[in-house]
């Protein structure tokens, strides 16, 4: 999921929740994580361990004011079902 989409997400998870985005730097970090590459190899196997590299990433580096593990599983379902359709 691209920085842009996570950024769409958490202001519709915001909306929802009554949270608001406070750290714009764990959204990059997340997405970052979910498409990292090494002298251009991926460094995931599957799209279900750049799932949870997003999740683990958004767990642990708090983008929301609140509830940010539910945010965090929510993104990588999103994640996991875009790429499950592509």
């Amino acid at each position: 999921m691209r920085t842009e989409q996570l950024l769409i997400v958490a202001q519709r998870f915001c909306e929802a929740h009554r949270v608001r985005i406070v750290n714009y730097s764990a959204l990059v970090a997340a997405s970052a994580a979910a498409h990292a590459r090494i002298d251009g190899i991926a460094i995931h196997d599957n799209i279900y361990q750049a799932a949870a590299s997003l999740n683990d990433v958004l767990t642990k580096v708090e983008a929301l004011s609140g509830n940010n593990k539910e945010f965090a599983a929510i993104c990588a379902k999103i994640y996991l079902d875009s790429q499950e359709m592509a």
